[in-house]
């Protein structure tokens, strides 16, 4: 039985609820991987623990209880199925974050009343001459939990990466927040990328093994420019870089747009290098 935990277990390793896990099992998307006949006592595989996170997640997102189990397909469950809706739900309330940012950004650039005591937020403090097309911000330290793309990953790719990392992030206990997009990093002649989720460390306490995936980009002015598509063709925009910032290694952040007008005007992404 040491290849087996306990419902018990596994409820407290996924912070899942016994209910919760006895009503997966009722309705046919979780089943135990054995049942003691005598004592009806359920029993879960490791294995197992990874179909729990993506269920989670999807439920998190907005997929009611009751309708899951039109998941299930001949007694199993379809994962790519359940996985496929949360992804169009994770994407949709992207979306809804993004107005949510786009207002609050509009209305910070625009509340400099002297009777509320808000000023706008402040202009570029590098001296940094940019080129055409660019524009200075301003923007607060974020923590991104990362996965390395391939160099044969294309942006059709990029959904499952961002999947991936959304379970990654309630497997260890972060807080996803927002945005998501490509870290490009150039160091010592090595070109690599990263796909990120922006996230944040409610517990304080993040395992050991996860820690080389989670990289904390400092607040600071940044470098931005909006885009048409994602990145294409990294040497250019280093070497635009290059020239303006006199700096041989660094990185370039690609992030989806904070607001719907950015996407209705043709720009759904915006590259940031911090000065």
């Amino acid at each position: 039985m040491s290849q087996y935990m306990s419902i018990g277990k596994v409820s407290k390793l996924k912070n899942v609820s016994i209910k919760s896990l006895r009503y997966y099992d009722q309705i046919g998307i979780l089943k135990p991987a054995f049942v003691n006949t005598e004592t009806n006592y359920r029993y879960y595989t490791r294995e197992q623990l990874y179909l729990l996170d993506a269920i989670t997640v999807c439920i998190r997102l907005g997929i009611p209880l009751k309708d899951l189990n039109r998941y299930v397909e001949h007694d199993s469950i379809n994962l790519q199925k359940l996985l496929y809706d949360g992804k169009i739900l994770a994407e949709q309330k992207i979306m809804e974050i993004h107005d949510c940012l786009g207002t609050l950004q509009e209305t910070l650039q625009n509340m400099a009343s002297p009777v509320t005591g808000l000023a706008k937020i402040p202009e570029s403090k590098s001296g940094v001459l940019l080129p055409d097309g660019f524009f200075h911000n301003e923007i607060q330290e974020r923590t991104l939990l990362t996965v390395p793309l391939d160099e044969d990953d294309t942006p059709k790719y990029y959904g499952q990466y961002i999947l991936k990392l959304f379970v990654t992030a309630q497997q260890i206990g972060l807080a996803v927040s927002y945005p998501s997009g490509v870290l490009h990093q150039y160091e010592e002649g090595v070109y690599r990328r990263f796909m990120f989720l922006t996230v944040s460390d409610e517990s304080g306490n993040v395992d050991e093994a996860y820690r080389d995936a989670i990289r904390t980009i400092p607040s600071g002015d940044f470098a931005c420019r909006k885009l048409s598509a994602h990145i294409a063709d990294f040497p250019s925009i280093k070497d635009e870089m290059r020239e303006v910032l006199k700096q041989t290694d660094f990185c370039v952040i690609e992030t989806d747009a904070l607001s719907e007008e950015n996407k209705k005007d043709g720009y759904p992404f915006e590259l940031e290098y911090r000065l």
